[in-house]
């Protein structure tokens, strides 16, 4: 098997399907690391359309910590709109003590919820 090295690119570039053997060229973002055959990386570093840079695999224990909720855009809006509703409870409480932290219980909660959506 080749060796292979993780390389980025400085403004974004394609790397051709012949050279991952892939179905189609496969587009990567300006520093986005890719793993490409070892000659083919090297070349393009020593030409400078790309620097080294490790890619990060993730393995199966990582996945697992991972929480992937798998949430709509949505859901994350929803929860969005929710923390917003909470910030403007948490301001119309005023000098209310009671009301106050009732409110910022509410805030807490939908930022956790929202978090939880977001990953």
């Amino acid at each position: 098997m080749a060796s292979k090295i993780g390389i980025a690119f400085h403004h974004g570039g394609i790397i051709p399907a012949s050279v991952l053997k892939k179905d189609k060229d496969v587009s990567v973002a300006a520093h986005e690391a890719i793993e490409v055959p070892a000659d083919y990386g090297q070349h393009l570093i020593d030409d400078k359309f790309a620097y080294a840079k490790d890619v990060e695999k993730v393995t199966k224990a990582k996945k697992a910590e991972t929480p992937t909720s798998g949430a709509t855009a949505a859901e994350i809006a929803a929860a969005e709109k929710a923390v917003t509703d909470a910030e403007a409870e948490v301001t119309a409480a005023g000098d209310d003590a009671a009301l106050k932290a009732t409110a910022d219980q509410a805030l807490a909660s939908a930022k956790a919820a929202l978090e939880k959506l977001k990953g």
